[in-house]
């Protein structure tokens, strides 16, 4: 049996999504467009903060859900280092997060990790 796709389209086929943080060679950016084009593949566009995603055709919500994490990663390690509480504020309504779950999701993993 012959794979109509190379060997990084399977991978990503098999680990149903694949983050794109920097750039990648040519040769295999041009292999995944190919199978993007040929519906082997789907692709969510890099989008402010949002890094580019490869995904398997079936897993649509999981690589949106998996952009908008890496996304909102991202706000985080910035505020962490520059940005003042309004403007974390606005960085998460930027990328679709909602402020008030954020908040919950961040107090209930620092009780965690003090064991509380």
């Amino acid at each position: 049996m012959h794979d109509p796709y190379g060997p990084n389209v399977m991978q990503i086929r098999c680990q149903a999504t694949r983050v794109i943080r920097g750039t990648i060679p040519q040769q295999v950016r041009r292999e995944l467009m190919a199978a993007v084009k040929a519906g082997g593949l789907g692709r969510l566009k890099k989008d402010g903060l949002k890094p580019e995603i490869f995904f398997h055709p079936d897993h649509l919500h999981g690589a949106v859900e998996r952009q908008k994490a890496e996304a909102m990663y991202s706000v985080k390690c910035i505020a962490t280092v520059m940005a003042s509480p309004a403007q974390v504020r606005e960085g998460l309504e930027a990328a679709g997060v909602d402020v008030l779950e954020y908040a919950k999701a961040e107090v209930a993993s620092m009780k965690g990790a003090s064991g509380e």
